[in-house]
């Protein structure tokens, strides 16, 4: 309990420093103001199988929607562009040197084929496949 709530203050920390700067809010306004919205959001996810069951976004409860969002939409997302980012932005040849720091990197032609391949390729299926699946359209 003391780990999550530790974890949970410092994520908040980052929305309040963002909500102050943003909308020019003191400190105190900016924390209720997260606190409330964390707590309205929190709502609608734990009464979306109760007293709010028959509300559904694209056919999901809420509490599935947003996990359907970040798990199986925004999770390929940010790794197929990560492996750009990595593969074609700042060049491979960075990580490379870094780990050959501590001794040789053997596989370092199949690290550069699948960061800048064989990686985004396999993501941008999982995502329309996951995508697809979530639809109805295609079962896996």
């Amino acid at each position: 309990l003391f780990a999550a709530l530790t974890s949970s203050i410092s994520l908040m920390e980052t929305i309040v420093s963002i909500v102050m700067d943003k909308f020019k809010l003191s400190r105190k306004k900016a924390c209720v103001t997260v606190i409330l919205l964390s707590i309205i959001l929190g709502l609608l996810s734990t009464l979306g199988y109760s007293i709010w069951k028959d509300f559904t976004l694209i056919g999901f409860q809420f509490l599935d929607f947003f996990d359907f969002i970040s798990n199986s939409v925004l999770m390929p997302i940010v790794a197929f562009l990560t492996c750009i980012f990595v593969g074609y932005i700042i060049k491979p040849d960075m990580f490379v040197e870094e780990i050959e720091l501590t001794g040789k990197f053997k596989r370092k032609k199949l690290f550069l084929i699948v960061i800048k391949y064989f990686a985004p390729i396999c993501i941008v299926l999982i995502l329309i496949s996951s995508v697809l699946d979530a639809l109805g359209i295609v079962r896996i």
